[in-house]
């Protein structure tokens, strides 16, 4: 009967965290989160430990809390706002970029009681977009407006 419980404990963990990645420009990015059972009167919160102040985003029954966000996320991100009443806590990030890479932790609060939904590792990766021109015979030059960025991987 251990053995059993052991399994199952390691099954309820390993269902609650995933990895997401995107490439950077893309238009949003969907962290899932997903729960069956929503307590009376709950606050849900998605949090990234590594920032302060920590909130990505806060919604309980009267909408989305906004005072407390992270300033980063203003304006980025958005939950159903059915989300209370269908267990559906997903948070969408619109405009993902390099520096939102993190671990992201949706959480539910009821009654002076915390429970961690899920764990969401976001990696946001550099797109390599590729630049085609065409050129006609005879053109004397070609000019083109470039935009770049140069990233450094940090120091291993």
């Amino acid at each position: 009967m251990k053995t059993l419980v052991v399994f199952l404990l390691l099954m309820n963990v390993s269902q609650h965290a995933s990895a997401v990645e995107v490439y950077e420009g893309v238009e949003s990015v969907l962290l899932t989160c997903q729960d069956t059972s929503v307590p009376r009167n709950p606050t849900l919160m998605w949090n990234r430990h590594d920032l302060s102040p920590p909130i990505v985003h806060q919604r309980n029954l009267a909408g989305d809390e906004m005072g407390d966000q992270n300033q980063r996320y203003r304006d980025r991100t958005s939950m159903k706002t059915d989300s209370l009443q269908t267990g559906d806590f997903s948070l969408t990030l619109r405009n993902p970029i390099i520096s939102d890479s993190g671990t992201y932790t949706c959480t539910i609060t009821a009654f002076g009681n915390t429970r961690t939904l899920t764990q969401v590792e976001l990696q946001v990766k550099v797109s390599h977009q590729v630049l085609t021109l065409e050129v006609y015979e005879g053109a004397e030059s070609v000019c083109c407006p470039v935009t770049s960025r140069l990233y450094l991987d940090p120091p291993q």
